[in-house]
């Protein structure tokens, strides 16, 4: 039997198999990455923290609007706007009762299905859910910026459309002071005020609305705006500088309050002074001062509370060395298939014909120990697909892994990639360390063929540009690319280049940025002590020794195996059983070649086949025998009747 059609009957049984497993009607447990992750926020943040089992119950139907950022921990543009995000929940913690700074940490596999249900396609990724809002509103997009000031201004533009929009009618109110006198406004204002603020400003200022909700919880006084575009009353009040500010009171005569510094503190200052002029006490702080949120209660329950402790990590043993570790590779494949991809709520298209060139790549080079035949099957079932959703993905992904237990060789740890505290290194360091591997051994294997010489490059291209959750990443590599010309490497020792080129130039981008390490810091590789002979005597690339260094430390034989063989354990730490004949299976598939590119599995599955079809067709022929032996008898016993009667 050819070789081919035992191969494609094996896999055809295999992919039934899954298939069936996957659209089972029994839930299966989520998946539960092992790779430690501890979020960007904490308890000393004014920020409150979202995850899986909080999200929808502290969103949907609250009487507070929430503001929530989408981010990942590894990310580094999140890394930077990490302490943006912060600052900007002090700047309106005094606005904690009208809307709530939030975070969700998409890195985290528990929070998965919520950041692919509300279609975070990249990171940060700001939203903002309507006060009252239900299912399924998924939120209202809102643009990150890198300024307190604009995410402030955007928000106060939001929260304006939400009272315009009926909602919110509790809130101060924030919209402009449309009337032309001001003899009437004491009408729909309640006893309990004493004085009226009016503050008038250009139309495009926001400064009224942000001290209206700085100090809107001052019960003895109001503010309202009044925007430049109000002539009449600008025009009464005779009010011709832009911020102005005029204080009304109950049955006296109106003042012009001198505003030294116009910005929130100074109108805050401004109208602190008077009411202390007129022995009225504020009893709030500054609303522009930080404040501590650990005595606010926002719906969070006790595994949330313990999930927001900070986790001391343990120490680990310190690895030195120049080395590619196969902890590394199998973590970044693992985030990459297991978390990253099946993120996307619908995978078509482009995205699909990019999931297909990854897909295809790694089944072909991924040096996976434990289960070479675990990619090849997601690689065939996916490439038959015009387009998958990312749930789907994550179930076939998961049976298959299921299936051929273990596919990995060790515990979900970084080992060259562990950064020395959380949030640094690990997964962007994984990917790239593969990527790397991938580039060297597909030029190792391919020395005397030119064909596809950016197969690689185009596979990691498209992940990058479609699937790499951090977007200013992306972007830049994606630009990167354009600039250096990556789709005219012509052959495969050059994509090797380009890649390594390509790396030290981001190295160069994010050298002394917040997101780099301390303790690693992002050099020009390779070190000199690494590769003494990779520098000219000038300090330029001697690129042929270069070439030397990266094709020995990311080849198949510079692996490193630390800590990842014979160390399989269970959640309650028991070795694993590893069935004999999967191992057998994924060894020889890579390794034992015998003869028109048969393996010895292929062989005992030939030999089964051919044994089955031998009975099978030997039963056949003596069916076949009896019945012609019984209708033979039947016929010779009709012809001696007939002989009888005419003899």
């Amino acid at each position: 039997m050819d070789r081919f059609d035992v191969s494609l009957l094996w896999k055809l049984w295999l992919i039934n198999i899954i298939i069936v497993n996957c659209n089972a009607a029994v839930a299966k447990e989520p998946y539960q990455s092992q790779i430690p992750t501890q979020g960007l926020y904490n308890t000393s943040d004014n920020v409150v923290i979202l995850n899986v089992t909080n999200f929808k119950s502290s969103v949907y139907e609250d009487t507070k609007g929430w503001l929530v950022e989408f981010y990942n921990s590894w990310c580094g543009y999140c890394l930077r706007f990490a302490p943006l995000w912060k600052d900007f929940a002090n700047d309106i913690y005094a606005w904690k009762d009208i809307v709530v700074i939030a975070a969700i940490d998409c890195a985290d596999d528990d929070n998965n299905p919520i950041c692919r249900e509300y279609e975070i396609m990249h990171y940060p990724m700001l939203k903002y859910f309507s006060v009252n809002a239900h299912p399924p509103s998924l939120g209202l997009l809102m643009e990150k910026y890198d300024d307190i000031n604009e995410l402030r201004h955007s928000l106060i533009d939001l929260l304006g459309r939400e009272q315009q929009e009926g909602r919110g009618i509790s809130w101060p109110n924030i919209a402009p002071y449309r009337n032309y006198e001001t003899t009437n406004i004491w009408k729909a204002i309640p006893n309990a005020i004493k004085y009226v603020f009016l503050l008038f400003e250009r139309t495009d200022s926001h400064l009224g609305a942000e001290v209206i909700l700085d100090m809107h919880k001052i019960t003895t006084l109001q503010i309202r705006r009044v925007l430049s575009d109000n002539e009449l009353l600008c025009e009464t009040n005779k009010v011709t500088n832009f911020p102005s500010l005029i204080v009304l009171a109950r049955n006296e005569t109106q003042k012009v309050l001198k505003i030294r510094i116009p910005t929130r503190e100074g109108v805050f200052n401004a109208i602190k002074e008077f009411m202390i002029s007129k022995a009225e006490t504020i009893h709030e702080l500054n609303p522009i001062k930080n404040h501590s949120i650990k005595n606010e209660n926002h719906k969070l329950n006790a595994s949330t509370t313990k999930q927001l402790q900070a986790t001391p990590q343990p120490e680990s043993t310190d690895i030195s060395g120049d080395h590619l570790y196969q902890l590394d590779l199998e973590n970044a494949l693992r985030y990459s298939i297991s978390h990253e991809i099946p993120l996307h709520k619908i995978i078509k298209d482009k995205k699909m014909d990019a999931l297909k060139r990854y897909l295809n790549v790694l089944a072909d080079y991924f040096p996976l120990r434990y289960g070479n035949i675990f990619l090849e099957i997601t690689r065939d079932i996916i490439k038959k697909r015009n387009n998958i959703s990312g749930e789907e993905f994550s179930q076939i992904v998961k049976s298959i892994e299921e299936e051929m237990s273990p596919v990995y060789s060790g515990s979900s740890k970084w080992v060259g990639c562990k950064g020395s505290k959380e949030g640094y290194r690990g997964y962007p360091c994984g990917l790239w360390t593969m990527f790397h591997m991938l580039t060297v051994n597909f030029a190792i294997l391919n020395k005397d063929a030119e064909r596809e010489p950016r197969k690689i490059l185009e596979a990691m291209h498209g992940y990058i540009q479609n699937f790499f959750g951090c977007a200013d990443c992306a972007q830049h590599f994606v630009q990167m690319a354009s600039k250096n010309k990556m789709f005219d490497v012509s052959n495969a020792n050059d994509s090797i280049l380009w890649l390594w080129s390509a790396h030290n130039e981001v190295n160069a981008r994010l050298s002394g940025d917040d997101t780099e390490d301390p303790k690693h810091k992002k050099i020009q590789y390779p070190a000199v002590e690494h590769c003494p002979n990779c520098r000219y005597e000038n300090g330029t690339w001697n690129e042929e020794h270069v070439l030397y260094y990266l094709k020995t430390k990311y080849s198949y034989k510079g692996i490193n195996y630390y800590d990842s063989v014979n160390t399989h354990k269970d959640s309650n730490g028991n070795k694993l059983k590893i069935r004999q004949e999967r191992l057998v299976l994924s060894k020889y598939t890579n390794n034992k070649k015998i003869g028109w590119d048969f393996t010895i599995f292929d062989i005992s599955i030939c030999v089964v086949l051919y044994v089955a079809s031998a009975i099978i067709l030997i039963l056949v022929c003596i069916k076949f025998a009896v019945k012609r032996t019984y209708r033979k008898r039947h016929y010779v016993s009709l012809l001696a009747k007939c002989d009888f009667y005419f003899c």
